[in-house]
């Protein structure tokens, strides 16, 4: 089994390292009072985490778990542990610490249980179960590009989130080049100093809605369709029921 680290990391490795570097220095720079800045290294950390797939794919490499693993542990940084920061660095509450440690620790169970179910997948999937974690990092950034301060709903926002991220609710991985190429467009947009705010904000609200439609939307949508599913059960419970009874008059 190959132990030299310089062996086993690839250059979609390297992505997901860029990723957790921007994840840091997004922490850092909030706690200089750099809110934009900490933001825009929110959103390259999403760009980077959607590039060591890509990546891979490309040079068609593979690292196995050592790669699962340094995916995961950049994700709890950029994505758990960095918008905790964050929320907690603008809010003048202290309570706000609960929202904050439930990013973190739905965050981590969410990782955790992709990495465990990853091990018996075969091939891959259309879907994630429960909401991907660079949500956390990608809503929060555009909040706060927004000018979005009301931290009473963006920490209703962040327990909603939370909640989803360790939920069965079936999320789609969106492979669509119509609708991806629009949104790395916004997100450069947003990410390029002093464009979103030339732009009057515009960019950032266009990112929060595609991000809050994708959130909710599939939410509804999964929703409805279990509903639909307990009608159906119910209507064909219904019918077998009736039948027997008719029956059981027929024979008497």
């Amino acid at each position: 089994m190959e132990t030299n680290i310089l062996k086993m990391i690839t250059i979609a490795d390297c992505m997901s390292i860029a990723n957790a570097l921007c994840g840091f220095l997004a922490m850092f720079f909030i706690l200089k009072g750099e809110n934009i800045l900490s933001a825009q290294l929110l959103l390259l950390a999403v760009v980077f985490d959607c590039l060591d797939g890509t990546v891979a794919r490309m040079l068609n490499t593979r690292s196995g778990m050592f790669g699962e693993n340094i995916d995961s542990l950049a994700d709890i940084v950029s994505f758990g542990v960095a918008p905790a920061i964050i929320m907690y660095m603008i809010s003048p509450s202290q309570w706000i610490i609960i929202p904050a440690a439930l990013v973190v620790i739905c965050g981590l169970l969410r990782l955790t249980r992709y990495n465990t179910l990853v091990v018996y997948q075969e091939g891959p999937t259309k879907t994630f179960l429960g909401l991907p974690i660079p949500v956390t990092s990608t809503i929060l950034a555009a909040l706060i590009l927004s000018s979005f301060t009301d931290m009473y709903l963006i920490s209703v926002l962040m327990i909603i989130i939370s909640i989803l991220m360790v939920s069965e609710v079936k999320y789609p991985k969106i492979k669509n080049n119509k609708i991806l190429i629009p949104f790395a467009i916004v997100v450069i947009l947003c990410m390029i100093p002093g464009v979103n705010t030339l732009l009057y904000s515009i960019p950032s609200y266009v990112l929060l809605i595609a991000v809050a439609v994708y959130i909710f939307g599939v939410f509804i949508k999964n929703l409805n369709l279990q509903n639909s599913k307990l009608s159906n059960q119910i209507n064909r419970s219904y019918k077998n029921t009736k039948h027997e009874v008719q029956s059981l008059h027929k024979k008497q």
